[in-house]
């Protein structure tokens, strides 16, 4: 029999207990360690993400980073400026035995290359890849991406303040070869099985052919539409002339209207009085 001072606890009470237990182990009370050393000393210098495509990317690396998008290049540049990283990169990590996050350093361009490739375990952007990929799409630098250690306010550490013209070539490179592919592909499942063409396309092809300017039956070339300027009517974005309602031509860029041959310099220099279009020595008047 038990003892008249002894306690009896019901299993609701026991597991109760049980449960709180298993809350504190599995929520530690963290100490930050802000005195760290690495938290007080300078980047050795910046690792750089670029992004020559006109396609932007969405890419989520946990637990060091949520999500960022990598955003696509606007017209008229031939890349942009994604981000900047320090080196080496301070990464929180805990320590179960002394309940503080520690900081630990991690080699930044292999956390940039990390973002761009995850198969490649390298820092070579054109390393190749041996054994079984993660995903046949996960591969950011065949589609544009690229880090570099030029960038604005690298050359306080002894680089460049942009990244090299060979830098950017070979992004292109890797990209145009990117865009082959998936053309030859496409070309491919169109002559051998017609009926699997919709499945395999993706909306990579069609930038693809937009790039290269191509025309397939599965791609016909869209431009954007733009207000003209000059009377206000809806044309071709870019366009140099086009024809009006009334059937007169309604310029926009004279020397591109000059040179396809829809007006002529004497034209051109009485529209503008531009001395560009003015009649050269000895040039003959053209007839109207």
């Amino acid at each position: 029999m038990p003892e008249v001072n002894a306690q009896t606890y019901s299993s609701k009470a026991i597991n109760t207990g049980l449960a709180s237990s298993l809350s504190k182990l599995n929520n530690v009370d963290w100490q930050f360690a802000v005195t760290s050393y690495a938290l007080n000393r300078d980047p050795e210098y910046y690792i750089y993400i670029y992004n020559v495509s006109q396609e932007k990317h969405p890419v989520s690396r946990p637990p060091i980073m949520k999500e960022m998008i990598i955003p696509a290049r606007p017209d008229g540049k031939r890349y942009i400026l994604v981000t900047r990283l320090p080196q080496p990169l301070l990464v929180p990590k805990g320590n179960v035995d002394s309940n503080e996050i520690d900081i630990s350093q991690m080699d930044t361009r292999r956390f940039a290359m990390d973002i761009i490739n995850p198969d490649n375990l390298g820092i070579d952007m054109d390393g190749a890849i041996t054994g079984p990929g993660t995903s046949v799409n996960n591969d950011l630098g065949k589609k544009g991406v690229f880090f570099s250690l030029n960038g604005p306010g690298a050359s306080k550490h002894g680089f460049l303040e942009a990244p090299t013209d060979e830098e950017v070539n070979k992004a292109y490179k890797r990209m145009e070869g990117y865009y082959q592919f998936l053309l030859e592909q496409a070309r491919t499942v169109e002559v051998s099985n017609p009926a699997k063409l919709s499945e395999t396309l993706s909306p990579e092809h069609h930038i693809a052919a937009d790039y290269f300017s191509e025309e397939h039956s599965w791609h016909g070339k869209r431009s954007r539409p733009a207000d003209c300027p000059n009377c206000g009517a809806r044309i071709k974005d870019g366009a140099a002339f086009h024809r009006t309602e009334e059937g007169t031509l309604c310029v926009l860029d004279w020397k591109r209207t000059v040179a396809a041959g829809a007006k002529t310099r004497a034209q051109a220099f009485e529209a503008t009085e531009d001395p560009f279009f003015a009649p050269r020595k000895g040039d003959a008047p053209k007839p109207e």
